[in-house]
């Protein structure tokens, strides 16, 4: 049986509190206990369906007798409805790259089996290599597991639906390269992330295969680059992946640029 709070807001928000119903018709109507007669929503409901409840975002995971308790644990936030407005009264993300920061209450989404999980590996360049000054060089990757070529417009549609797997349980969606400068090949000074020397979000399929590259055309100054991939889902999100203890879906390596 769901907390009656939850039952409550399940309930309430279509302005019933005597049944829960979501009409296609949006002249339809419900009649709730002692209130007025209030239109039901149209096609696409706002309320959460019961068999969406995760039960386990009730608890902060330091209950007496959970499995798994710890010295350095932290408690997790808790809410009875799978936190379906966390972000109310909030500056909203609503598909935009907001650089002042926002909150985004789109779910998370399908989250692959172990078997499915991403991998990425970066053929060019390698570790050391030295790569012409403004020449254009191609950076090569090979990626597991990763349904390529889904990339939507970042402009209005960035985290506006949750990450979903095709056929096969594959994450559908793309990778982005980042190339910054940071100065060494043994730098120990953290880089800025809001700098960088070049950036490409690769929305072709690659060879179908795994393999995907993108071009830096007329290349880079002569200095120590570090470039790393960034694997996201169809809306650009990072993509999540099923148990915490696993190798990276992403890689970077570092390389010299040198005299062309």
């Amino acid at each position: 049986m769901l907390p009656l709070t939850t039952t409550t807001l399940l309930l309430s928000c279509l302005g019933a509190v005597a049944g829960l119903a979501v009409g296609t018709n949006p002249q339809h109507e419900i009649q709730g206990l002692g209130s007025k007669r209030k239109p039901c929503p149209k096609p696409t409901a706002t309320c959460l369906a019961p068999n969406a409840l995760q039960t386990a975002s009730q608890y902060t995971g330091l209950e007496e007798g959970t499995p798994g308790i710890r010295d350095g644990l932290s408690e997790s936030k808790t809410d009875s409805a799978n936190f379906i407005n966390f972000c109310a009264g909030r500056t909203l993300t609503n598909g935009q790259q907001n650089t002042a920061g926002s909150c985004n209450g789109i779910p998370m989404g399908r989250i692959p089996a172990t078997t499915n999980m991403i991998s990425t590996i970066i053929t060019y360049p390698q570790p050391g290599d030295l790569v012409p000054a403004n020449t254009t060089f191609t950076v090569r990757i090979q990626t597991r597991h990763l349904r390529a070529g889904y990339l939507v417009n970042p402009s209005s549609n960035y985290y506006t639906a949750p990450q979903d797997l095709d056929e096969n349980g594959d994450i559908i969606g793309h990778c982005h390269i980042s190339v910054q400068n940071i100065g060494s090949l043994r730098s120990l000074e953290v880089p800025d992330p809001t700098k960088f020397a070049y950036f490409k979000g690769v929305d072709d399929a690659g060879d179908g295969k795994g393999a995907l590259e993108a071009e830096v055309t007329g290349g880079l100054p002569a200095g120590v680059y570090r470039v790393c991939t960034m694997v996201a889902a169809r809306n650009h999100q990072p993509v999540a992946m099923p148990v915490a203890q696993r190798g990276a879906q992403d890689d970077c390596t570092k390389f010299e640029v040198g005299g062309a």
